[in-house]
């Protein structure tokens, strides 16, 4: 019996590896690194959901072809000449979060800047300006709750074609307060807040920014590679 399950899940596995698992090699892209020299791209591995396999070559598309790295699905690959060198990079790129602004509020701050309606209209928000132009036309985007117990809302506002976000800090009973207003998708005003062990309301504007890391840099001399012939990838 434990030998027939052993069997079954060998081919089970066999099966589901084939599903996602693919070597046939495929052309995606070619990008010119000078007047004469190209940088082409070919997947060679596709795992589906498990990732891929990017090689890189570097060609002149008539005398010579070499491989000059590879990438996966988490990074980019790029080549420039210098000089008699080629200078080959894999990079990574993540966001991180830089606040602009900050701002505090007591408690009796908070209740002075307290509303209850649902209208966004000649409210002063915490950060910049209203500029939300209509409150016809609106519906709760999200909410969720903070650490300290309190409340991150959103409403989103439509006027015309334009979608504009009023950003909100709440106990959901007692205060609501206009944060400010967040352009869906943009990566500036992304606000937070947070009730500090001072007793004191902490306010920030939090942009974020575009990191780009060099994870590995090769050089390779292009009298070298071009000694290397023509060599060709998806047979």
């Amino acid at each position: 019996m434990m030998k027939f399950k052993l069997t079954i899940l060998f081919f089970l596995t066999l099966f589901c590896t084939s599903c996602f698992y693919s070597k046939e090699c495929k052309f995606l892209w070619s990008s010119k690194i000078s007047d004469s020299l190209f940088l082409e791209s070919y997947k060679t591995i596709d795992a589906g959901v498990f990732g891929e396999h990017v090689d890189c070559y570097i060609t002149d598309s008539a005398t010579f072809r070499q491989k000059i790295g590879f990438r996966d699905e988490h990074e980019f690959f790029f080549a420039k000449k210098n000089g008699n060198n080629i200078e080959a990079y894999n990079t990574r790129s993540s966001y991180i979060f830089d606040t602009v602004e900050t701002k505090t509020l007591s408690k009796a701050d908070l209740y002075t800047n307290h509303y209850s309606d649902s209208s966004c209209l000649n409210k002063i928000p915490v950060f910049g300006k209203n500029t939300i132009r209509c409150d016809s036309d609106y519906y709760d985007a999200s909410a969720y709750k903070n650490d300290d117990g309190y409340y991150i809302s959103e409403i989103q506002y439509k006027c015309g074609n334009e979608y504009l976000n009023a950003v909100y800090y709440t106990d959901s009973l007692k205060f609501r307060v206009f944060i400010g207003v967040y352009s869906p998708g943009s990566l500036s005003n992304n606000y937070s807040a947070k009730f500090g062990d001072d007793s004191i309301f902490h306010f920030y504007n939090v942009e974020d920014k575009l990191k780009v890391d060099t994870v590995k840099h090769v050089t390779y001399l292009l009298s070298d590679l071009k000694k290397g012939g023509l060599v060709k990838v998806c047979k």
